[in-house]
């Protein structure tokens, strides 16, 4: 097969292209196994030696294990809530209110910028008692979640035929069997783009953990992460071994998904 000039310039732009994209995540990894003076003089080589106690003075001394636990927690539980409300509301939008007014008011949402919304969120949560504790954090992260959804979910549900439930129905299924057991499985492609882009949200986030959490056995990674750079001097060998930790657990995430990603995405943007 015979490659022509503009294929070879699209190959040499995509790989430069990825190299731009990977360099940085190569960059954090070899620097997390440096010391800080090597850092700034070799910044860019690899390390004379693994320095493996970067990443148990993080996980331990730093308290970035902690910090990775609830994380974990909070992340896990705010998505399990994202997926099961938005994916009712997006089910119900695709089919019973088809109103174009009532789905554009579900989705606002994620026009409204989270900064807008921090008083508010706060007031709230102090007033149900859940300042400092991982059920507050949840109950927010959960809820900004939502919008895009079912902005995603609703889109996925209009491709599928109607007659798959009206043939569950003829079989003695109920409207939740249905949902849960016929409807839900053949849209884990859009359920895992919402899975993961929400999941990224929330694992990354760190105005509203640092807004509603203070104790330090409730703080989430970013807040760790933040609290690794000292007044005068910060260890970036330490700092750079907090950020591998956590990167990987996204890339891993996305790498198992990245199929079901791509198919969300483009079956969702067949109807609206």
């Amino acid at each position: 097969m015979q490659i022509n000039g503009k294929t070879r310039l699209t190959h040499v732009f995509l790989t430069l292209l990825a190299i731009t994209m990977i360099y940085p995540f190569f960059w954090v990894i070899i620097s997390s196994l440096k010391t800080t003076d090597e850092i700034f003089t070799s910044a860019f080589s690899l390390p004379t030696s693994l320095r493996f106690n970067n990443y148990y003075n993080a996980w331990i001394k730093a308290s970035i294990g902690t910090c990775f636990r609830n994380s974990v927690i909070v992340s896990v539980i705010a998505l399990a809530l994202t997926l099961l409300f938005a994916s009712m509301a997006a089910y119900v939008l695709a089919r019973k209110w088809k109103n174009r007014l009532l789905f554009t008011y579900f989705t606002l949402g994620i026009m409204v910028p989270l900064q807008a919304i921090v008083i508010p969120s706060f007031i709230i949560i102090r007033n149900l008692g859940l300042i400092n504790t991982r059920a507050g954090l949840i109950l927010i992260y959960a809820v900004s979640g939502i919008s895009f959804g079912i902005f995603v979910l609703t889109g996925f549900f209009k491709t599928i035929p109607v007659e798959m439930e009206e043939a569950a129905v003829i079989d003695g299924c109920g409207s939740g069997t249905t949902f849960f057991r016929i409807i839900l499985p053949m849209a884990k492609p859009a359920l895992a783009t919402v899975g993961i882009l929400s999941f990224l949200q929330y694992w990354n986030e760190y105005l509203f953990a640092s807004v509603l959490i203070a104790k330090a056995e409730y703080k989430t990674l970013t807040q760790g992460i933040m609290a690794l750079r000292g007044p005068y001097t910060t260890d970036y060998g330490m700092l750079t071994a907090g950020l591998a930790l956590a990167i990987v657990p996204l890339m891993v995430a996305y790498v198992i998904l990245q199929k079901q990603v791509i198919e969300g995405m483009t079956a969702g943007a067949v109807k609206g």
